[in-house]
């Protein structure tokens, strides 16, 4: 069944005809996790669907895909993303929302019970990157070979450097033989911290990522 599109009728059609115009998944997209995540359901979450990074399941709460099998750590069954059950080639699409760097000290962290579960309570950048690597590889291996891998991730300042921890993601996934298919910027309000604040030295970030990686050029 072929696809219908909504069409903007012209005030002039012999000089400007009418065009067809969305619904398009935008490249900016504003809302919340649930909200973007039922946006580009129809894109990337046909046929079954693993998130294995379940949570609370923040991310379904509009929209559950059809099968769809959770895994998580804590909060579900105890499954750790970087060995996950299933055999290669398993999902049409696997989700992957790998902790974020605190911008604040282990204490007040939003990740501490990240970091205690995966033995990180001297945590430093490189031992999240790691977890990434492995969590990353663990998706390419359970995805099919015309599946989408989604991850989310976001810039950070740590010990006073800007990361641009989406490009890093990026370049190893090219290392994985992965192609990045699809990149939206996800606005998220008013973005982490600024109460602490008093000589800014750089922009606020007040966006995240969501990077669809696939096998095969698409």
């Amino acid at each position: 069944m072929s696809k219908v599109r909504a069409v903007e009728m012209s005030l002039f059609p012999d000089y400007a005809p009418d065009k067809p115009v969305g619904p398009i998944l935008p490249s900016v997209f504003v809302g919340t996790n649930a909200d973007l995540m039922a946006a580009v359901a129809p894109y990337y979450l046909n046929g079954s669907v693993c998130d294995v990074t379940y949570g609370e399941g923040k991310w379904w709460e509009r929209f559950t895909p059809d099968p769809f099998t959770r895994h998580d750590l804590y909060k579900v069954d105890g499954v750790d993303f970087r060995a996950l059950p299933e055999a290669d080639g398993t999902y049409d699409a696997v989700c992957f929302d790998p902790p974020y760097i605190p911008t604040g000290g282990y204490e007040t962290s939003t990740v501490r019970q990240f970091h205690d579960g995966f033995g990180l309570r001297q945590h430093t950048r490189q031992d999240l990157w790691r977890l990434i690597e492995d969590g990353l590889a663990e998706c390419a291996r359970v995805l099919k070979s015309t599946g989408y891998i989604i991850v989310k991730c976001c810039d950070f300042v740590s010990s006073g450097q800007f990361w641009l921890w989406h490009f890093d993601v990026m370049k190893h996934a090219e290392t994985m033989d992965l192609v990045c298919h699809d990149l939206i910027i996800h606005h998220t309000g008013s973005g982490p911290g600024g109460w602490n604040i008093f000589e800014p030295k750089r922009a606020r970030r007040h966006h995240s990522y969501l990077l669809v990686f696939t096998k095969v050029a698409a």
